[in-house]
C-alpha cells in the first residue's frame, strides 16, 4: 500500500554552514599561518593534516603537541594518548580534529594526494539573539596550503516538531534571516575593520557606476572611514557579554555600530564576512615579504550541509520515505516552503539503506532513515556524532574540490601574475583526473563528480582552460617579441663589431695601399662603410634567401 505525502515536521537537526573561500594567494605558509592566528587570540589550537598540533597553554606560551592514533585504516576506531600538561579545551578541539581526519583518510587514502595539506582549528562562537531566540553557532576553520579554506558555521537543534515551513525559512534559510543581536569576539571585528577601512567607501561615491573624484569627495571619503574607525573603537571599548558556550565563558560583543539599531544587516552572512576578512589577514604566503600586501578572498561559495536525524513519522526504508515525504525533500532542497508543485528529486547519492543524500547547487541533505526500536533522541546513540562527522567530512571534500576549480576558473579570467596562470591552468588541465582519483571509494567519486556537475562547476572547465590559453599565448608572444627585439639590437651590436673588425682587417690596408695620399681618419671612415656596405648587403641576400626558402 503506497503511503499519501505528508509534511514534514523537524525533531532533530544537525547543520553544517560551509562558506568555501578562494584566497588570491595559491602558496600559504601553514605554521606561520597557525602561529599567526594564536598569536593574534583567534584561536586556542590548531591541529595539523599530518597530526601534530600546537596549542596555547594557560600561560600564554606555544606548545606542540604530536598526535600518533593507534589503529589500522578500516578499525572502526582510534586510540589516542594526550600528553598529561593538555589543557581541557586543546583536547577537546583535538577529539573533533580527530574525528574528522579519520573520516578524510577514509575518504581520500594516503597514497592519492590530491588534497593540498591543511590545519583545522575552532574559532570563537557566535550567538544570534532575538527575542525569544538565542543560537549559538560554532564556526570551525580548515585552511589548505593551496590557499582555500573552508569555514563551517555548525548549529545543532532540537524542536517540538517543528513545522516544514518554519524548518525552511528559519534553519535551512538562515542566512536570510535577520537576528536583531549578533555577537561577535571582538579581536574578530577589530582584524576584520583595519583590512576593510583602508579601502571602504571607494565605491559609495559614484553615480551610474562612474567615481565621482575631486577633492571634495576625497575629504568626504576620509571623514567617512574615520567615522566608521570611530564607531569601531568606541563599540568594542564597550564592556561586552559573557555567554556560557562549549563548556567554558567566552566574552563576545554585539557587532560594532548595531547596538541600539533596529534595522541592519544582522545575519550570519555578516558573520561569515567579518569571520573571513579576519583570517585572510592572517595567512601568511609562502613568499611573504615583510610589508608586503596581505592575502585577500577571491571568490567563496557557500551552502548549508543539513543532516535531518530525526522527523515526524520517520520511516526505516527508502522506499516508504520517498513516497511520503520526496515533496518535503524536493522542497528542501529548492530552499522554498510555498512550493506545490515540486520538480523531481534528482537522484540518491547513497546507495546503501541507512540515509538518502540529495544535492544541488544550494545544498546537501542527508535525510536520515529511523530502524525500528531505536530512541527518539538521535543523540543516544554513542555513534551518533561519528555519523554527522562523516557527513561532513564528505561535504568538505566536495566543497574542496569544487572551490578549487571554481577559483582557478576565476583566476584565469584576470591573472595577476604568471605564477597565478599557470597555477589556473594545469588545475583546469586535469581538474578530470583530480575528481577521478580523489576517493578510495565509488559512491564517494560519483557523488562528487554528480554534484561538482549539479553545481555548475563543470562546465566552467573548457571555458577557463581557454582563457587560461589565450593568455598564456597572449604571454609567449609578448615575451617573443621582447626576445626578438633583443636579437635585432644584439645582431645591430655584433654586426658594428664585425664592421669594425672586418674595415681594420681588410678595408684599411688596401685603402691605404690604394690612395696612400688620404689622411688616416678618412682611410678609416671610408673602410668602416665599405664593411658596413658588404655587412648590409650579406644580410640582406641571406633574408631573401630565407624568405623564399619559407614559400
Amino acid at each position: 500500500m503506497k503511503a499519501e505525502p505528508a509534511n514534514l515536521r523537524v525533531q532533530q537537526v544537525n547543520c553544517f554552514y560551509n562558506y568555501a573561500i578562494g584566497l588570491d594567494v595559491t602558496q600559504v605558509d601553514l605554521l606561520k599561518t597557525a602561529k599567526a592566528l594564536l598569536e593574534a587570540g583567534i584561536v586556542r589550537t590548531a591541529c595539523f593534516s599530518d597530526l601534530k598540533a600546537i596549542y596555547l597553554d594557560e600561560y600564554g606560551e606555544i606548545q606542540l603537541e604530536w598526535l600518533r592514533p593507534q589503529g589500522r585504516r578500516w578499525d572502526n576506531s582510534w586510540t589516542v594518548r594526550f600528553s598529561d600538561s593538555l589543557p581541557q579545551y586543546t583536547a577537546e578541539d583535538l577529539i573533533f580534529c580527530l574525528e574528522l581526519a579519520f573520516h578524510e583518510r577514509r575518504i581520500e587514502g594516503d597514497e592519492a594526494g590530491q588534497v593540498a595539506p591543511h590545519f583545522r582549528a575552532a574559532l570563537p562562537p557566535v550567538v544570534l539573539e532575538n527575542d525569544d531566540l538565542t543560537l549559538p553557532v560554532y564556526p570551525w576553520l580548515k585552511l589548505h596550503a593551496d590557499g582555500l579554506m573552508c569555514i563551517c558555521f555548525q548549529l545543532d537543534t532540537t524542536w517540538d516538531e517543528l513545522h516544514e515551513e518554519d524548518f525552511i525559512s528559519d534553519v535551512v534559510n538562515l542566512f536570510q534571516r535577520y537576528f536583531k543581536s549578533v555577537w561577535v569576539e571582538a579581536a574578530l571585528q577589530r582584524l576584520d575593520g583595519e583590512q576593510i577601512l583602508p579601502d571602504a567607501f571607494d565605491s559609495e561615491i559614484s553615480i551610474g557606476g562612474q567615481r565621482v573624484v575631486d577633492r571634495k569627495t576625497r575629504r568626504l571619503v576620509k571623514k567617512m572611514r574615520q567615522t566608521a574607525r570611530n564607531a569601531l573603537d568606541n563599540s568594542l571599548k564597550k564592556e561586552g557579554r559573557s555567554f556560557d558556550l562549549h563548556g567554558g565563558p567566552w566574552l563576545l560583543h554585539q557587532i560594532a555600530g548595531s547596538e541600539d539599531q533596529v534595522e541592519w544587516e544582522g545575519t550570519i552572512d555578516l558573520c561569515r564576512s567579518i569571520y573571513a576578512n579576519a583570517l585572510a589577514s592572517q595567512v601568511v604566503p609562502t613568499n611573504y615579504r615583510k610589508n608586503g600586501r596581505v592575502a585577500g578572498v577571491q571568490l567563496w561559495q557557500g551552502r548549508p550541509s543539513i543532516s535531518l536525524m530525526r522527523f515526524s513519522g520517520q520511516p526505516d526504508s527508502k522506499d516508504q520515505l520517498l513516497n511520503m515525504y520526496g515533496q518535503s525533500m524536493s522542497r528542501i532542497l529548492m530552499r522554498s516552503a510555498g512550493m506545490n508543485d515540486t520538480p523531481q528529486l534528482p537522484p540518491d547519492l547513497r546507495p546503501f539503506n541507512d540515509y538518502c543524500l540529495h544535492g544541488n547547487r544550494s545544498i546537501l541533505l542527508w535525510t536520515w532513515l529511523r530502524p525500528s526500536g531505536v530512541s527518539d533522541n538521535a543523540w543516544d546513540n554513542p555513534n551518533i556524532r561519528a555519523h554527522l562527522l562523516e557527513n561532513q567530512a564528505r561535504a568538505e571534500h566536495f566543497e574542496y574540490h569544487n572551490i578549487r576549480i571554481a577559483r582557478a576558473c576565476a583566476i584565469a579570467e584576470s591573472p595577476r601574475s604568471d605564477e597565478h596562470l599557470v597555477y589556473a591552468y594545469e588545475t583546469l588541465a586535469n581538474a578530470d583526473s583530480v575528481i577521478h582519483k580523489s576517493s578510495q571509494a565509488g559512491e564517494i567519486t560519483d557523488a562528487l563528480e554528480y554534484l561538482i556537475t549539479a553545481a555548475g562547476t563543470a562546465g566552467l572547465i573548457a571555458s577557463g582552460k581557454e582563457q587560461a590559453r589565450w593568455y598564456l599565448d597572449e604571454r609567449r608572444y609578448s615575451a617573443e617579441k621582447r626576445r626578438s627585439r633583443m636579437d635585432r639590437w644584439l645582431t645591430a651590436v655584433f654586426g658594428i663589431v664585425g664592421a669594425a673588425g672586418l674595415a681594420d682587417l681588410v678595408f684599411r690596408p688596401l685603402l691605404q695601399a690604394t690612395y696612400p695620399g688620404l689622411v688616416d681618419w678618412l682611410t678609416g671612415l671610408a673602410a668602416f662603410s665599405a664593411a658596413s656596405f658588404l655587412i648590409v648587403i650579406l644580410a640582406m641576400s641571406i633574408s631573401g634567401f630565407n624568405k623564399m626558402w619559407a614559400e
